[in-house]
């Protein structure tokens, strides 16, 4: 019942009153107005502010302005948290309502809201190929984001100079609501894009690879193709047409970058033969040692996430010309066969650095004797060359067939001067000690097989 009903009516009364009034009916006036008043009171007293979080009855405030600003206070809180424009989750409504014998509880309310509000920001999602990524506080973030992804390939080298620094998929930044739980930095946002996903790949084994080429190749580690391909064990040997599980990583943004590069590069010598009939066939000696040339050259470098792939030469300049090696060459017979009886392999001795048998959790087939860079490589006995050039993790290896059952080994050299099909005999020397392939630093890896099998080297001494 409104407030104007209860005064029409109380109107009513009096007038009904005053017509048929006495001192007594006056008594019952004054009675009936005070009656009508007290009415009135109860029932706009029943009336109160209810608020909901979300249509979520919370409770009950007096004042519906107060509960107002203080949404607002809370608001301006968690913007000044996360220093940016925050949204709320939920919808704060405040409705007034008959709810007699209720009393309101400011506090609770207000403690709830605190506790219950969630919000989100309004920051910049990085999106790649109209597909979100992840997001930044900034544009200044993202801004940096796109200088550190360009700038993470370039080599920054003194004989370098940048073209051309590209992204090859479509990036963009947009202002959304965001979680601010899931806010990245600048440095890890661009380290996440390019980084990316792993994806597998299978890698066909050839002819001279071995796992430090194949994982250098890749960008990858030995230890991480060991991983991923359990089937090796130990073992560091492949065979060709082996196949092996390469992880890569798939960056979210492609980047290339084109640079003018200058190397400084040798010019390999000419080698000069002369026969010497004094010497066994298969036997040489330098006789004038060759001396490399060298040249400037100027290339253009185009790389896509650190891998090349284009090189285009745009000049060169000759700084020092190559001089010719003249070498003497073996024309007498030499045996076919060897002895059975072996030379050390190493001019001056050297030492013994590691020996045949288990080395850590490998097996080492032979016997490593340090020297010199450089030192004279020995033909252990007489025979024929089978093999002479890269071995993957053995570097340039030389072997030898001895033609009785016996074979020899001769790995890590810094140069191979004999050739497939020579007849070398027993003491000639065939190599420089070196530390190509997988080695710590100069030393001859000298091996003995016996009927295909290997044995310990130190048994023919």
């Amino acid at each position: 019942m409104t407030k104007e009903i209860l005064l029409a009516r109380m109107h009513v009364v009096l007038g009904y009153l005053r017509k048929y009034s006495t001192r007594i009916g006056a008594l019952l006036i004054i009675v009936a107005v005070l009656a009508a008043a007290a009415g009135m009171n109860a029932h706009a007293g029943s009336y109160t502010y209810v608020v909901y979080l979300d249509n979520e009855e919370i409770g009950f405030v007096p004042n519906e302005a107060e509960i107002l600003e203080y949404v607002d206070a809370l608001h301006e809180q968690e913007a000044e948290r996360y220093g940016l424009p925050v949204k709320p989750l939920q919808e704060v409504r405040v409705e007034r309502e008959q709810r007699p014998g209720i009393q309101p509880d400011e506090w609770t309310v207000k403690d709830q809201l605190r506790r219950e509000l969630e919000y989100d920001v309004y920051a910049y999602v990085i999106i790649v190929n109209d597909k979100p990524t992840l997001a930044v506080r900034a544009i200044e973030d993202y801004d940096r984001v796109i200088e550190e992804l360009k700038g993470a390939y370039v080599s920054g080298k003194d004989n370098s100079v940048i073209q051309a620094v590209v992204l090859n998929d479509q990036v963009e930044a947009r202002l959304t609501l965001v979680d601010p739980d899931a806010l990245y930095s600048a440095d890890k946002a661009a380290d996440i894009l390019r980084r990316g996903t792993d994806r597998s790949e299978t890698y066909l084994v050839s002819r001279g690879d071995s796992l430090w080429t194949i994982a250098r190749s890749n960008n990858m580690t030995v230890g991480q193709i060991q991983q991923a391909n359990p089937q090796l064990g130990d073992s560091d040997r492949l065979q060709p047409g082996e196949e092996l599980n390469l992880v890569v990583a798939d960056p979210f943004v492609s980047v290339s970058v084109t640079e003018e590069v200058m190397l400084t590069q040798r010019i390999p010598f000419e080698t000069k033969y002369q026969n010497d009939s004094k010497m066994y066939k298969g036997a040489t000696k330098v006789i004038t040692p060759g001396k490399y040339g060298y040249k400037e050259v100027t290339y253009r470098i185009t790389q896509t996430n650190g891998s090349e792939v284009q090189r285009e030469i745009l000049g060169e300049v000759i700084i020092e010309e190559p001089q010719t090696q003249v070498v003497a060459r073996g024309t007498a017979a030499a045996p076919v066969a060897g002895t059975g009886r072996f030379l050390w392999p190493v001019s001056g001795g050297g030492r013994i650095t590691s020996r045949y048998g288990m080395r850590g959790s490998r097996f080492h087939y032979g016997v490593d004797i340090g020297s010199s860079s450089g030192t004279a490589v020995l033909a252990a006995d007489s025979g024929t060359v089978t093999f002479a050039g890269w071995g993957g993790a053995y570097g340039n290896l030389i072997s030898i067939d001895h033609g009785n059952g016996y074979a020899t080994k001769y790995a890590h050299n810094s140069s191979i001067l004999v050739s497939v099909g020579q007849k070398v005999s027993k003491g000639s020397q065939i190599a420089r000690v070196g530390s190509t392939g997988n080695s710590t630093g100069p030393h001859l890896h000298f091996e003995v097989l016996r009927n295909g099998s290997n044995v310990n080297p130190l048994n023919f001494f």
